[in-house]
């Protein structure tokens, strides 16, 4: 029964040789992932296109995976490390174009916990849509870390191994990030988030 396979021994298999390998590994993770991409990069299109890129790179760089780490840490930094390419290549881009506007300020109907729910009511879509402006004004070190703990639910100790960085440093970034958040969302007329 392919449910009671973990994570880590479908990424052996695919390291063995079977793509097959990957189709459950989507099934469980493209929701989760869904949601933490489009966090980061809240353009449906864009978040799509991270999330199959993800798992393109897990199915062609399976042999980097490592015995004993969590399959859910290493897709999240293959994640991230393609969020942060895309956002480098944005920002250059950008320059280059002489704008002075934020290309990615559109909000994009479409995530299921997003703005765009029509199940939510207009002053959670508003308050959603100001979490989500709010949250692309902190610095995006402080970005990444409430996104995984916040969003995501991680723990410190995962968050660390995800940016490989030092628990005490997550925990600084949380805690300036969540001070930044608090005086974006009170520029906006919202206290209290």
């Amino acid at each position: 029964m392919v449910s009671a396979v973990s994570d880590e021994d479908l990424v052996l298999a695919l390291r063995s040789g079977d793509p097959e390998s990957l189709g459950p590994l989507m099934l469980r993770w493209e929701q989760p992932l869904f949601r933490f991409v489009y966090r980061m990069l809240p353009r449906y299109d864009d978040a799509r296109d991270v999330c199959q890129e993800t798992f393109l790179r897990v199915l062609d760089k399976a042999h980097r995976f490592r015995e004993g780490s969590r399959f859910s840490t290493w897709m999240y930094q293959i994640a991230l490390n393609i969020c942060r390419d895309r956002v480098r290549r944005r920002r250059r881009w950008s320059l280059l174009m002489s704008e002075d506007r934020e290309i990615n300020d559109e909000i994009t109907p479409g995530a299921e916990d997003g703005p765009g729910n029509p199940f939510l009511s207009a002053r959670q879509r508003e308050t959603a849509e100001a979490v989500m402006r709010a949250l692309r004004e902190i610095p995006d070190e402080q970005r990444e870390v409430l996104i995984l703990k916040e969003f995501e639910g991680l723990k410190f100790r995962e968050i660390a191994a995800i940016l490989d960085c030092p628990e005490s440093t997550v925990k600084s970034r949380m805690y300036y990030g969540l001070n930044g958040l608090r005086a974006a969302l009170e520029r906006r007329g919202i206290a209290g988030v």
